[in-house]
Parts: C-alpha cells; structure tokens; sequence
C-alpha cells in the first residue's frame, strides 16, 4: 500500500536540508557499524564459547566500557586540537585492527586488557564523528544531522547483529572478531578517499581558540551541565542493560537462539531507522529539544514494565519493550547531543562533546557490573523493577532541572 502524498512529503523533507559533508560521515558510520558483531554477543561468547562465568563476563564489559570513557576524554581534548576527519580515520584503521587480534585471545586478563585498548582507540570516532558533524551543521538543522548519523549507526546495528548471529550459527564465534575489524577498517578507506583534502583541515573551534586570547572555559566548570550528564547517566545505565543483561534473560528465560537474539536487534534498528528522522524533524519545527528528551528517559522507565509482566506469548513482551524502548531512545538520544553542543562555545565544543560522550561511556562502563554478577541473587524481575524505577526518577529529576539548564 502506498503511503499519502502528504506523509511522503513530510518525511522527505526531514533529510532536506542536511550538509553533504555530513551525509558522507553518516555513510562512513554506516559501513562501521554494519560490522558491529562482537558487542550484542560479546556476553554470550565468554560465558559460552570460553565457559567465562557472568562476572567475569561482566568484567570484561566493564572493561570495554572503560576504554569508552578513556577515549571519550581523549577523543574531546584532541578535538579542541587536531583536525576532526584525521582523528577519525586513525580511530577507524587503529580500532579494526585490534579487534582482529581479539579473536586470538581467550586469557581472561589478557582479554579484558586488550578490549580496554580497543575500544580505546575505535571510540575516539564518537566524539570525532560528533565534532565534524556539528561543523557542517546550522543550529536549526542540528538536531536532524545527529539523528541522520545516529539513522545509520542503528541501521548498521539493525544489519550487523542478524548477520553475527547467522555467522556464529554456520562459522563460529570468532568469524564476528574478524568481520568486526574489516568493517572498520573499510569505513576507515571510505573516509580517506572521500576527505583527504580535509584531514588536515582545522575546524571553527580549533580557528577561534587559536585566535582568541582569552582561556579556553572547560564543561566540568558548568555545574549545571554536569547535573544534566549525572541524570542522564543514570537512565542510560539502565538503557544498557539491553546489551548486556537482556541478551543473557532472553537465552535463559525466554530460551531464545542467537539468531533470534540478532532478530530483537533487527526489529530495534529498523524502527529507528524508519521513524527517528521524521520524529525529529517534527519536533525540531515546534522547536522542542528539552522536554522530548525528558519523555524519553521516562519511556525507556516504562519499557522495562512489559520484561516485568509474564504473558504466554514471550514476543509479545520482547514486541513491546522494543517498541517503547525504541521511542524512548528516539526522543531521548539525539538531543542529549543537541543540547550539549549548543550549551557550548566554539572554542570548547570539544570540551563539551567529550564530557557527553565520557558520560555515555562512562554508562555503558558501570551497566554491566550493575546487574549481571547479581542476577542470580537478584532476579530478572527485581532488576527490571529497579532499571523502571531509576529511569523514572531520573526524567522527573531532568524535569525539575530543566528551567535552571535552559537559564544558565
């Protein structure tokens, strides 16, 4: 059936507009994350393929997570300091190659080492990525450029799990290691050949500050700011558990196979794919960047009421956490992005995006010691009462902030 002229109209016009520039980084993202297999599978392989037990799966995640922040906070001083694209390109060729030589390690403390350095240096590429994308972007467009990078990160994340669960169900554990690193180091070529007239280009902010006399005004001097991080840390906290804790209750309770697994995945990044831009296009006309962002820390809450409820038909729990969940990030992602860039100044942009991205990886970090060494002690349902819990106070507690952010 088609869809009405009018419908159609609207969701063309929400790509109208967006830099070229920024279109290309969306594709480099694309093939990136196409290749993004080890993460959703990544508890699943230590404790089945190495006979890891949960914690020190969930060790292994901290770890990965933590190579997320160390790089967050490099990826931002470096962006006040080198040219966006060559940070990014070093991010993409340094990163593949690590995560090839993860599929020849199975010594636990050599494993949890050497994922620490990848994701060192393949998450230098979020704030890298960022940078470049509000260079080539007008505030009244922002909001739409980040949903576009974010539209082909969920869609590359939409590909790259079914793909890693056919291949873990017909090649192995270890074919996702190496497809993983290609991927990478295939987006990294892209990006070359596509802006190697700009790799040594310096950007507004590098240009203002060298200009400027006055000290850069570091993010953690914003108290504000970091209030509004804290918040959405908490909330993301809980937010991850869908690649950590939930993977683990669909196998053991819902006795899901891997490819099923990969399916949730699917169906997660193609409803954001199809809905996310047209979504923020509407609300970027009525001019709304707060309050969405605050529904959906408060939906996300919701979404972990259905892992709460037994119904006899499993998918229909696992339909309906998607679907919230999904909204949820729909409305809540993009502009936790938006509103840190704007809050900052040109000459410490890069202060700002690292901060937020330390943030979320600082989340990702602490999600997976939260709740995976404790579930046999706690229980799925007592954690999913709590991730509802903490993500509701959390969007009541961005709410009471927000005249205090927007003000300041």
């Amino acid at each position: 059936m088609q869809l009405p002229k009018v419908i159609q109209a609207s969701y063309i016009d929400a790509f109208k507009g967006v830099a070229k520039e920024v279109w290309i980084i969306a594709t480099i993202q694309l093939i990136n994350r196409s290749g993004m297999m080890v993460l959703p599978f990544l508890a699943l392989y230590l404790t089945e393929a190495l006979d890891w037990t949960e914690a020190m799966a969930a060790t292994a995640g901290f770890a990965f997570g933590a190579g997320g922040f160390l790089s967050s906070y490099i990826g931002g001083w470096l962006l006040d300091r080198m040219p966006s694209f060559k940070l990014m390109l070093w991010s993409l060729i340094l990163g593949g190659i690590s995560f090839m030589i993860l599929l020849f390690i199975e010594s636990f403390y050599l494993f949890v080492f050497w994922i620490f350095i990848t994701t060192t240096l393949a998450d230098l590429l979020r704030p890298a990525a960022m940078g470049a994308v509000a260079e080539f972007s007008e505030e009244s467009n922002l909001a739409r450029s980040i949903s576009l990078l974010r539209l082909a990160i969920n869609l590359g994340i939409a590909v790259g799990p079914a793909i890693g669960g056919f291949l873990i169900a017909f090649v192995g554990y270890k074919s996702i290691f190496i497809v993983d690193g290609l991927t990478c180091i295939l987006a990294g070529m892209f990006l070359f050949f596509n802006f190697r007239d700009k790799l040594n280009m310096r950007s507004k902010n590098q240009e203002c500050a060298a200009s400027s006399d006055t000290p850069r005004v570091s993010a953690y001097s914003d108290p504000m700011f970091l209030l509004f991080l804290f918040f959405n840390m908490i909330m993301l906290c809980m937010f991850f558990q869908i690649l950590h804790t939930v993977p683990l209750f669909f196998r053991n309770v819902y006795q899901l196979s891997e490819f099923e697994i990969g399916l949730f995945f699917m169906m997660n990044g193609l409803l954001i794919f199809a809905t996310e831009m047209p979504i923020i296009f509407a609300l970027e006309k009525k001019k709304e960047s707060y309050r969405p962002m605050v529904v959906g820390a408060l939906l996300i809450g919701v979404s972990f009421g259905f892992l709460i409820l037994e119904f006899h038909w499993v998918w229909i729990s696992i339909i309906l956490y998607n679907l919230i969940t999904s909204f949820g990030e729909i409305i809540n992602f993009p502009f936790i992005s938006t509103l840190s860039i704007l809050r900052s100044k040109p000459e410490n942009k890069g202060s700002y995006i690292g901060l937020m991205s330390m943030m979320f990886s600082l989340a990702f970090m602490l999600s997976p010691l939260l709740f995976m060494p404790f579930i046999d002690v706690l229980g799925y349902r007592n954690i999913w009462t709590m991730c509802m819990v903490s993500c509701l106070v959390s969007g009541v507690a961005l709410h009471l902030l927000k005249p205090k952010f927007e003000h300041n």
